[in-house]
């Protein structure tokens, strides 16, 4: 059982967030702008007064506390350094993380206007792990948000300066940056389910994770002069036997519900997408699709989850605009697409919300690891343990 005030803060979070865009996401700057003052604050608060969560949480406070000993790189660093300077503690600077990821998340949601009505209902679910556990990734994919933005607008120069600020937070942002230019150029058609649909189910029900190890071979020989060659010479820990991690083994049930969330999303991606075409949402489509079916590939490894859980948070966006050609265009359907949309919608939804659901109850009402700081105010960490670790 959680504890109350994080079943009450995460209620109340994701229900703002449920309904926030049906009545402002098509406002005008200014009051859509006062509008989300609200849903920000909160994800700030929440997020940002939460304690213990994940792997980088302890290692990201502790650096905080000692800003002489950071080794992060440039940006991410600078970043640390400012806030200490005005006094911020570490729960100030996790609030300023949330704030930074938020902010470019509504930027980046804004562009679509009318059409991004559904996507703020999924933004949470979407993108908590990716902001809360990985922590300075989390920052770093607040600007590939501007990046994506910037890309369709065709404005390169703000393109390269939020990529440039995304890579020097942290090395990883270029994964996402390289995926969406590929899939810009390469796809044209949104990915056919009846190709991405037989491969999932192959990857999450036929397909040994752990057989992925040999990664750690192909890498053991490569030279890089970058923060990069950290990870392969150390290919064995990463990607090797030894990194793949139980934890993440799901039972038959949940694999069950997981799989039919992503083959409904690409089934229902795909035709919302022949029902309405745009360019923007159908190149963010097959992104999803191919990073969800990446993620699959390698569930089992710690590292390569993190990487590619940066491609997949994005399904806010082809999930949303399901919900919205559908309440928009399905009323009276008159082509075949718009037919079988109609049809099959209602299924299709109704198991995504379920699963969502399941997962994120499960989430907010048995979470044993729910805390937050105000039951740490007097603890002490010696940064010691983290930096001999470390060194």
């Amino acid at each position: 059982m959680s504890i109350i005030d994080h079943i009450i803060l995460f209620l109340l979070l994701f229900g703002v967030y449920a309904f926030w865009g049906k009545y402002n996401a098509n406002k005008g700057s200014a009051a859509f702008w006062v509008a989300a003052i609200v849903p920000i604050v909160l994800y700030v608060f929440i997020t940002g007064s939460r304690y213990g969560w994940g792997n980088d949480y302890l290692w990201y406070r502790v650096q905080f506390e000692n800003i002489e000993f950071i080794v992060d790189q440039p940006v991410f660093k600078w970043l640390n350094q400012s806030l200490n300077y005005i006094g911020f503690n570490y729960v100030g600077g996790f609030m300023a993380y949330a704030f930074i990821f938020v902010v470019c998340a509504f930027v980046f949601l804004r562009s679509y206007g009318e059409q991004a009505t559904y996507m703020y209902c999924f933004l949470v679910p979407a993108t908590l792990f990716m902001s809360t556990n990985t922590i300075r990734q989390g920052v770093g994919m607040a600007f590939i948000f501007l990046v994506f933005m910037f890309f369709f607008k065709r404005k390169w120069l703000f393109m390269a300066l939020a990529a440039f600020v995304a890579i020097n937070i942290h090395s990883a942002s270029i994964v996402p940056l390289a995926a969406i230019i590929g899939v810009f150029f390469v796809f044209r058609k949104p990915i056919h389910y009846w190709l991405s649909i037989p491969l999932y189910i192959f990857f999450a029900f036929v397909f040994d994770s752990s057989k992925m190890a040999f990664l750690s071979g192909l890498l053991g020989d490569v030279t890089v002069d970058n923060k990069f060659q950290s990870y392969i010479d150390n290919s064995d820990s990463w990607f090797g036997e030894d990194a793949v991690s139980d934890i993440y083994v799901q039972g038959t049930f949940a694999l069950i519900m997981s799989s039919l969330f992503f083959i409904f999303l690409f089934y229902l991606g795909y035709r919302a997408l022949k029902v309405r075409e745009n360019r923007q949402v159908l190149v963010m489509y097959n992104f999803v699709v191919l990073g969800t079916i990446m993620q699959r590939a390698v569930f089992l490894f710690e590292i390569l989850r993190r990487i590619t859980e940066s491609i997949m948070m994005f399904y806010f966006v082809p999930l949303g605009y399901i919900f919205y050609v559908y309440f928009r265009d399905c009323k009276q359907p008159k082509s075949h697409d718009a037919i079988l949309f109609k049809k099959y919608s209602p299924v299709g939804m109704t198991i995504i919300l379920a699963y969502l659901f399941m997962y994120w109850g499960r989430f907010i009402f048995l979470n044993p690891a729910a805390d937050f700081f105000w039951y740490h105010i007097d603890d002490y960490i010696d940064p010691s343990l983290f930096f001999n670790y470390f060194s």
